[in-house]
């Protein structure tokens, strides 16, 4: 009896022992996987971060060669980086690893995410260009730089978390380039190159009249007979900054007072706008002059577009 027990013990401590065994396997197989899945993922962040460091500490280091709209849309492509990280930070944090450095890294990422919104904000200040959107808590830009560095390092001893893990990795350490950079002196450099001053341009995209003309001769307009004519004016943002402009829509009738239609637009950056339509009084028969005048506000005499057309309107037929 005694030696059958000490079998069935036996037997139950093997079969646990193997199950145990098992179990850790598996444990060490998922483990395996997911800390070899987070190291793909992590190097190619850390290899754009990296990419993205080179990249401004270039712009603001020699950024001056370049032309205006080369650097708009440098800073164009970095506000939009910056803002897909985020997404990237929340993705790595789960499944949580152990040691959890998916969710050390995702914290460092969204830490130099703001820092950086405030290099490249500074620089799109600068130049009057768009940047990032800067909360009001959002760091100085002496704090920025230092918390660049500051993750930049703890970053450099935290990467070996993963080495005795399952899969053994050991993850890219990050710069620090643009934290490095005396980015006030950078920036006075930026802004004195005659290459990147801030200068206007727009100009009258489309003019569309209702109703349709009649074919005519250039800078003329013929109507059948009708009452009112609608017009509404499209203008065209030329440059890299916000152009305040303003329209004025005249119509002045060969007799009688002339009518006058004037509206104002900020637009952005390279973007176009069409003002509501202008509504004039007329009749059949008229004839008048019909003058569109873009300039900017305030008025800038070397940024003035005029068109001015010759109005004809039939006159009722009779009978």
């Amino acid at each position: 009896m005694r030696v059958v027990l000490a079998l069935v013990v036996t037997f139950v401590a093997l079969v646990f022992s193997r199950e145990v065994t098992r179990s850790a396997h598996q444990e060490s197989a998922a483990r395996l996987s997911e800390n070899l899945s987070f190291a793909s993922l992590a190097t190619t962040l850390i290899a754009q971060e990296n990419s993205f460091d080179t990249a401004l500490a270039t712009l603001l280091n020699s950024g001056a060669h370049l032309t205006r709209a080369e650097v708009a849309t440098k800073l164009s492509q970095f506000t939009q980086e910056l803002s897909a990280w985020r997404s990237v930070a929340q993705i790595i944090r789960t499944p949580v690893l152990t040691p959890n450095l998916n969710v050390t890294l995702s914290d460092e990422t969204l830490t130099r995410v703001d820092d950086y919104d405030v290099v490249v904000s500074e620089v799109a200040h600068a130049l009057t260009l768009s940047g990032p959107t800067i909360a009001a808590t959002a760091p100085t830009l002496g704090q920025a730089q230092a918390s660049l560095a500051a993750t930049a390092a703890t970053w450099g001893s935290e990467r070996h978390l993963l080495a005795t893990a399952p899969g053994a990795v050991t993850l890219p350490a990050l710069s620090a380039l643009a934290a490095g950079a005396n980015v006030p002196q950078d920036l006075a450099v930026l802004s004195s190159a005659n290459n990147l001053l801030p200068t206007r341009a727009m100009e009258i995209a489309a003019i569309q009249v209702q109703p349709a003309p009649l074919p005519s001769p250039a800078l003329t307009l013929s109507f059948t007979p009708t009452t009112s004519i609608q017009v509404q004016v499209a203008v065209t943002n030329r440059r890299e900054l916000l152009q305040p402009l303003s329209i004025t829509v005249t119509f002045t009738p060969s007799v009688g007072t002339p009518q006058t239609f004037s509206a104002t637009q900020t637009l952005s950056p390279l973007t176009s706008y069409a003002f509501a339509p202008a509504t004039f009084a007329v009749f059949p028969g008229e004839h008048g002059t019909l003058s569109v005048l873009l300039t900017s506000s305030p008025v800038d005499p070397t940024l003035t577009h005029r068109r001015v057309y010759s109005v004809v309107v039939a006159p009722a037929s009779v009978g």
